[in-house]
């Protein structure tokens, strides 16, 4: 009996104990299971704080491959204007005198419109308080042993300034991609440059490639007081460039260290991008209708719309050739530097695509406007020569020289005055004012020349103190629509001087003081185009500033500009 109850006892009891040792069983792979659990946790976390610590290893190192530099210069301009007499060209109106029978193409007095002008006295402009801020931030990318990124970004502003000043007839107060960073515009940054730059160590080749170093060139960094800043001279090209450079080194050819020979393509003007090179008509606004005006009857100029395109791109092909030298001469140390280039500047324009304010029409409610090529004009060639020579560590001088040879195509630009001829003398309407055509001739070869010297003197390593002077023939004109200054002054046609000290405080922080004086002997300063002479009439001496010329736009024939700046470089 008792046996009997112990088995039915030990029979009810085993599922029980079953269970239990079951349970034990769970609670060990439980806990295996978590031990585990924790190890991969440990080993994950361990691998994040390695990703971790890659992470800022690989920022850093990326952040040390980018070097950055640059400078900020804060300046002061007090500044004087002289304008001479002149004539303002305010159209054509109906000839009263003409007559069909009488009509002589020699003789301007027969024509069928005489000059709608205004005489215009003396005046003297004056602007004693300027502050402007130009920051230029430097980077460079170091991408492989062959291979980097170079770039600037820039902000130029003055202080109070609008963003697209209103136009007076000079070229740099058109807000264009040429001017970018090199005229006063916003508070943004621009890309003045971006390029990759690789090395081809098997031919002795540097291939540059994206917006170029085409601003502040040789000499000018003679009276920075720095290093070379740019491929061309700033006596050819001192504007925002994007394109193409291949430069070889000659030392293999016998040729002293350092000796380049250059070649490059760039783009001036895209007719395709908002030109008229992607239509086979386009029109805007491009001057004035002078037809029913005589003299007393403003309401009766209405504007004329004119025909764009189609157009070409405006094509730079250049070749440079740099050649350092080192010698002595007695017992001082000699170091000189030869500069030759040469562009051809193909399918010109008569003005690039951009905004300005006022233009093309005076005398109407200033608001922004775009504006664009309206024709191709013909081709340039332009050829310029630097000698830069140091004498020891003190002196410095320099002498560039420039000449300009058109090729005109016969067309002018489709800005300005416009007169429909009787119907017996074709009916058609022509420009018989504006911008006119290639160097003031759409139809002859015309050629222009410009010097450029001056020299440094830095009696100790941290003061310096210079002079420059520059000419400009009648119709010189340079890819310089601006240098940094008041003004630009190697586009001048006349005599530039400038004087100036240079006194290093601190380290990399200096101060600048200057004075700069321009007197203009003509018109136009600064444009590649101008409107033809009348007949019977010498160009020079028609835009002679001297001889009150016939002119749209006032041109200073002096000005007086006093500068001091703080510049401070990083």
């Amino acid at each position: 009996m008792n046996s009997r109850i112990a088995l039915a006892l030990v029979a009810m009891l085993a599922p029980a104990a079953l269970s239990a040792q079951s349970n034990q069983d769970l609670q060990k792979q439980i806990e295996q299971l978590k031990i585990q659990l924790k190890a991969v946790e440990e080993k994950a976390a361990a691998a994040q704080e390695v990703d971790t610590r890659l992470t800022k290893v690989e920022t850093k190192v990326a952040g040390d491959n980018i070097q950055w530099g640059g400078d900020l210069r804060t300046r002061f301009d007090s500044t004087q204007e002289h304008f001479k007499p002149y004539t303002q060209f305010m159209g054509f109106y109906q000839n009263p005198g003409y007559t069909l029978a009488g009509f002589n193409p020699a003789n301007p007095n027969t024509y069928p419109f005489a000059p709608a002008f205004q005489s215009v006295g003396a005046q003297d402009w004056t602007n004693s308080v300027q502050w402007s801020t130009r920051l230029r931030l430097n980077m460079g990318i170091t991408i492989n042993e062959n291979a980097k990124i170079m770039g600037r970004l820039v902000m130029y502003k003055v202080h109070g300034g609008a963003d697209v000043p209103t136009f007076n007839g000079t070229p740099n107060t058109i807000s264009t991609s040429f001017t970018a960073g090199q005229t006063p515009a916003t508070d943004a940054l621009l890309v003045e440059r971006a390029s990759l730059v690789y090395h081809f160590n098997s031919v002795a080749s540097i291939l540059s490639i994206g917006r170029q170093n085409t601003s502040d060139g040789p000499p000018f960094e003679v009276r920075e007081g720095g290093e070379r800043q740019a491929t061309p001279q700033a006596l050819a090209v001192n504007a925002t460039i994007d394109g193409i450079g291949w430069k070889f080194q000659l030392e293999k050819l016998g040729l002293p260290e350092g000796t380049l020979l250059g070649f490059c393509y760039g783009v001036g003007y895209e007719s395709g991008f908002g030109g008229g090179g992607s239509v086979k008509s386009n029109q805007t606004i491009v001057g004035m209708n002078f037809t029913n005006f005589n003299g007393t009857n403003p309401s009766a100029i209405t504007p004329v719309v004119g025909n764009i395109g189609p157009l070409k791109d405006t094509t730079v092909l250049g070749a440079m050739f740099d050649m350092p030298l080192l010698f002595q001469i007695g017992e001082s140390v000699q170091s000189a530097n030869l500069y030759l280039g040469y562009n051809r500047m193909g399918n010109m324009t008569d003005i690039p695509f951009g905004n300005t304010i006022n233009f093309p029409i005076p005398g109407q409610t200033p608001s922004t406007q775009y504006v664009t090529a309206t024709a191709n004009l013909g081709d340039m060639d332009q050829f310029t020569a630097t000698w830069k020579h140091k004498i020891g560590d003190a002196f410095t001088y320099f002498v560039s020289g420039g000449y300009l040879k058109s090729h005109p195509n016969g067309q002018v630009s489709q800005y300005g005055a416009y007169w429909t001829m009787p119907a017996a003398l074709g009916g058609n309407q022509i420009q018989v004012s504006g911008f006119g055509g290639l160097m003031g001739d759409p139809t002859k070869s015309q050629t222009a020349t410009a010097y450029y010297a001056g020299m440094r003197y830095d009696p100790t390593s941290t003061f310096g103190m210079g002079v420059e002077f520059n000419h400009g023939s009648p119709r010189w004109w340079t890819y310089t629509p601006a240098t940094g200054e008041f003004t630009d002054k190697l586009g001048a046609r006349g005599d530039v001087w400038e004087g100036y000290i240079h006194w290093k405080f601190a380290h990399n922080a200096a101060i600048r003081v200057g004075y700069i004086d321009y007197k203009y002997t003509t018109a136009m300063s600064g444009w590649q185009i101008g409107p033809s002479a009348q007949p019977g009439q010498n160009w020079e001496s028609a835009m002679n500033l001297a001889n009150t010329p016939m002119l749209q736009y006032a041109y200073p024939a002096t000005v007086k500009n006093f500068y001091t700046s703080l510049e401070v470089r990083f």
